[in-house]
């Protein structure tokens, strides 16, 4: 059953915009990806990916799991796959939309699996304080985009650097996710803090794959694609660029994801991380976190060519 923060479904739903053919909501600023059906199905997509690099588990340490908080609730399989793995355990998946599942009156949702539409960025202090365990995960660094027709420039570089454009307008682009294991180490109210990071070539241009490695390899691939077409209709979205440049760009990307030649050897690092709630009483942070000295946000993003 779907619960909402004071909020009703048809309300969320008013909170909508249309880009190139792709739904986005409106009550988030800083959250720039689709909303959709195509993406909710490309986060399972994702999932699957996923589930094949933690060797075909969920999680890590299972044996520690009581309740678990899956701030993605749209990668629903993620949510109803734990759900159903832990039937003694509490689920609970948070989205800025109603998940796709919760639209279909015949599909069953385990009784131990909740749903609520939630920020993770302003409502967690509602949930943080019952749910054991945080499971996390993100990409990693790219190198830096160099000038259309210098050698090694690359298109897919250049429309992931359009889209950090997008999420700079906004304001400053913060990334916490090279500091999670720091950040969890110093919080009380968590303990057992583990990471685990796993290198995936983003498509099948090796000869040298197994057969695990070439399907993930493939899944990655696929989610690439279809992620591509949603950064599109992010910058579209925004404004920012002229139409017809985003088009070529975004068809310019696609092409060299899917024609990617072996001597471009192209990664996605995946980084997951993992705490424990431990019985400390919770209380919420007293100051919002902030960056260390030195850091530097291009460390982790790729830095958009200076205008001309």
């Amino acid at each position: 059953m779907a619960q909402e923060f004071g909020k009703t479904v048809t309300e969320a739903e008013q909170n909508l915009a249309i880009s190139d053919g792709r739904v986005f909501q409106k009550t988030n600023d800083a959250y720039k990806l689709p909303t959709d059906v195509n993406e909710h199905s490309r986060l399972d997509l994702q999932h699957e990916a996923i589930r094949i690099m933690l060797g075909g588990e969920l999680y890590q340490a299972p044996e520690l799991v009581k309740a678990a908080l899956s701030p993605e609730a749209s990668t629903k399989r993620r949510v109803l796959d734990m759900a159903e793995e832990f039937p003694h355990a509490d689920i609970l998946g948070t989205d800025l939309v109603e998940p796709n599942i919760l639209r279909d009156p015949t599909y069953r949702v385990p009784p131990n699996c909740s749903f609520q539409i939630a920020d993770a960025n302003k409502d967690m202090k509602k949930v943080d304080s019952v749910y054991d365990m945080k499971l996390l995960d993100e990409k990693g660094k790219y190198i830096p985009l160099q000038k259309p027709g210098n050698v090694g420039y690359s298109h897919f570089q250049h429309l992931v650097s359009c889209f950090t454009e997008v999420h700079l307008k906004g304001g400053n682009l913060r990334l916490q996710h090279p500091f999670w294991r720091s950040m969890l180490e110093i919080n009380p109210h968590y303990s057992y803090v583990q990471v685990k990071e796993v290198l995936v070539p983003t498509g099948p241009w090796s000869n040298n794959l197994n057969g695990t490695e070439r399907k993930l390899a493939e899944i990655m691939q696929a989610n690439l694609l279809q992620l591509l077409t949603a950064w599109k209709a992010s910058i579209l979205h925004s404004k920012l660029f002229p139409e017809e440049f985003v088009h070529q760009l975004a068809e310019n990307a696609m092409k060299e994801i899917r024609e990617l030649p072996q001597v471009v050897q192209r990664y996605n690092k995946c980084v997951f991380v993992m705490a424990v709630r431990n019985e400390n009483a919770w209380t919420a942070r007293k100051c919002p976190w902030q960056e260390p000295p030195g850091y530097d946000v291009y460390e982790y993003v790729i830095r958009p060519l200076p205008n001309e």
